[in-house]
Formats: structure tokens, C-alpha cells, sequence
């Protein structure tokens, strides 16, 4: 007789317990989606557009060094246009003197709300003036970026065609790459972060990776300061690759 109620109380803790675990495992997944969706009307991300505005305009002083030419300075312009809240198209130019240098790029990309942040898929065609080396360089390059309130991930791939005089080589497929991570979420009127990557504002490369810290601080509604250290070695991902080039980068954007 004990046997078989203590066999029918196995039985109906067992199924208790598989009741509660039901239960458990009902609220967490509620309690998940809840978060998320608050996340996704929370979270504005650094390049989204937030509603407010549909165009950014930004400006930066650049200055450096390298092995190559010593140092270095110029400047650069950035163009965005948000078409609606999935699609932007913008452009870029930049002048460097010392590496006598002129670059230009359009691009144009598409927003995708994920889980917890935005994936954007991008395209961009470039083009480099090397008038040092009476050289020219064209870039086209498709890269995917998961961006969250903390940090960024980017792959993608470059198609680059150098040419100087009547020498010329292709490179058909370049990996793009990069990961950055914030202090603070990217809706803060202020955030520092660091960065690595295989890529600049117009260069794509393989295994030349840039090492570096950033940092954005809002100063009206409208306008936002923003800054760039980058420490680039040379050749290979080695951690005792010589330094190939230093730079710092100094900004404003105005979004209207």
C-alpha cells in the first residue's frame, strides 16, 4: 500500500513540477519579449533616423602620421539624406595634403530592426586620387553592421582596382571587418568606445588593422561634437607589427 501511494506521489510531483517549469518557462518568454520590445522603441541607435530629422551634415579636421610621408592633415565632409525610416543615401569627400590625397564616395544603405538593435546593409562606391604617385584607386564594398546600444559588428566584402600609369592590378575580394564597443548605451547625449577594423572612412584593406578609441558628446539638440584616435600597424594582425601610421580626427555634426 505505501509503495503504491508513494508511486502516486512521485507521479504527481512529477507533474507538478513539469506544470511549473511550463509556467516558468511561459513567463520568461514573456518577460523576454516585453524587454525586446521595448528595447526595439527605446533604442535609437547612432545612425538611425530618430524621427526628428532627415538630414545630418558633418565636417572634421584630420591630422597624422605615417613611415610613408611623416605628417599629415586635411579634411573631410559627410553628407546623409534618411529617404524615410529604413533608407538613407548620402556622400563624402576629403582632401589630405602631405599624401596628396583626394577621395570621394556615394552611398546608400537599408535599416532592418533585429533583436535589440538594427542590422544595416550597406553599399558604397569610392574613389582615391593618389597625385603623389599619379595613382587612382576604386572601391566598391557591400557590408552588413549589426549595431546594438553597446556595441557593433561589420562584415562584408571590397572589389578595389588600383591603377598608376599603365600598370594596374585587382583585388576581386577584400573581407571588410570591424567591432566597437561603448560605455554607455548610444542613446546617451555622451559615449566613449573603442574600435578595431580593417577599414577607414576610404580605405578598405585586409589585414592592416586599425586599433583606436572614439567619442561623440551632444551639444544642443541639433549639433553633436565627435572625435577619433587611430593606430594603425603595419601589415599583419601581429601584436608586433611596427606602427605604420597615427591619426586623430575632430568634428561637428548638425542633423535638420
Amino acid at each position: 500500500m505505501s509503495t503504491g501511494m508513494s508511486h502516486w506521489g512521485h507521479r504527481t510531483y512529477q507533474t507538478y513540477s513539469k506544470k511549473e517549469m511550463n509556467r516558468i518557462i511561459v513567463i520568461l518568454c514573456l518577460l523576454l519579449g516585453t524587454i525586446t520590445m521595448q528595447a526595439q522603441n527605446a533604442f535609437v541607435g547612432q545612425h538611425r533616423y530618430n524621427g526628428e530629422h532627415k538630414n545630418e551634415i558633418s565636417g572634421y579636421a584630420i591630422a597624422g602620421n605615417n613611415v610613408v610621408v611623416s605628417g599629415y592633415g586635411g579634411f573631410g565632409l559627410s553628407y546623409k539624406r534618411h529617404l524615410n525610416d529604413r533608407w538613407h543615401v548620402g556622400a563624402d569627400v576629403q582632401q589630405q595634403w602631405g599624401k596628396q590625397l583626394y577621395s570621394n564616395d556615394v552611398q546608400g544603405g537599408y535599416r532592418l530592426p533585429v533583436w535589440w538593435g538594427d542590422i544595416y546593409i550597406d553599399g558604397k562606391l569610392m574613389y582615391n586620387r593618389y597625385n603623389r604617385w599619379n595613382a587612382n584607386e576604386t572601391i566598391g564594398n557591400l557590408s552588413l553592421t549589426w549595431e546594438m546600444p553597446y556595441f557593433y559588428l561589420r562584415v562584408g566584402e571590397s572589389y578595389i582596382h588600383w591603377k598608376t600609369g599603365d600598370f594596374g592590378y585587382t583585388e576581386p575580394l577584400t573581407l571588410t571587418f570591424g567591432f566597437g564597443a561603448m560605455i554607455r548605451p548610444r542613446t546617451n547625449s555622451w559615449n566613449i568606445g573603442l574600435f578595431f577594423r580593417n577599414y577607414d572612412d576610404f580605405y578598405y584593406e585586409n589585414w592592416n588593422i586599425n586599433w583606436g578609441l572614439n567619442f561623440y558628446g551632444r551639444l544642443t539638440k541639433q549639433m553633436y561634437l565627435f572625435g577619433e584616435l587611430n593606430i594603425r600597424p603595419a601589415g599583419s594582425m601581429s601584436q608586433l607589427a611596427s606602427k605604420y601610421e597615427t591619426s586623430g580626427k575632430l568634428g561637428l555634426k548638425y542633423a535638420w
